[in-house]
């Protein structure tokens, strides 16, 4: 049997390295500065540089690949936030999301517009007692929820069992709140 030859790389030579289009340096360079400016927050010039590379260069899948994907980025960064509520309703849904959130003073934020569209709302002043509650300011949330519990009484109820009131449930004001004592005892 004749011998087979072997084909075993030499210990220490790389494979060449695929050869690389002409554009390839500026291409890589647009795609590096589109880096810098994302992260920089100029999204919109970034996007603009990755979608040069990304068009440009249909020899450099890799590249393309990866110039499309932050080009998503950009774009979604620079697409427009949503539209706020502007109806009593729709704020006090997003101010009680944001109480649940922790983030209590964009939720107090949102329930203050809320009150000046119905100021009487007794849910809302439960809202934004709830809120001031859990922020440990027991004097506005004792006023709110006076206010809330004389527009609408079962909230009295609610607010003895509600664990957003834990911080202030030992104040004297909203234990006066929640079990009043008779007028004249």
């Amino acid at each position: 049997m004749a011998a087979q030859k072997s084909r075993r790389k030499s210990p220490g030579k790389e494979p060449a390295a695929a050869p690389r289009s002409e554009g390839y340096e500026q291409a890589l360079s647009d795609y590096t500065r589109g880096l810098e400016l994302t992260y920089g927050g100029d999204y919109t010039a970034a996007l603009e540089l990755f979608g040069k590379v990304a068009s440009g260069n249909p020899d450099e899948p890799e590249l393309t690949e990866r110039a499309r994907a932050y080009s998503a980025v950009c774009s979604r960064k620079l697409a427009t936030a949503p539209e706020l509520p502007t109806t009593a309703e729709g704020l006090y849904h997003l101010g009680v999301i944001r109480s649940n959130e922790g983030r209590l003073d964009e939720a107090l934020g949102f329930l203050n517009q809320a009150l000046t569209i119905e100021p009487g709302s007794a849910r809302l002043h439960y809202a934004r007692a709830s809120a001031y509650a859990l922020k440990g300011q027991a004097d506005a949330a004792v006023a709110d929820l006076r206010s809330a519990v004389e527009g609408d009484p079962k909230l009295r109820f609610h607010a003895g069992n509600d664990p957003d009131f834990e911080r202030i449930r030992d104040e004297a004001s909203f234990i006066d709140v929640i079990e009043p004592t008779p007028t004249g005892a």
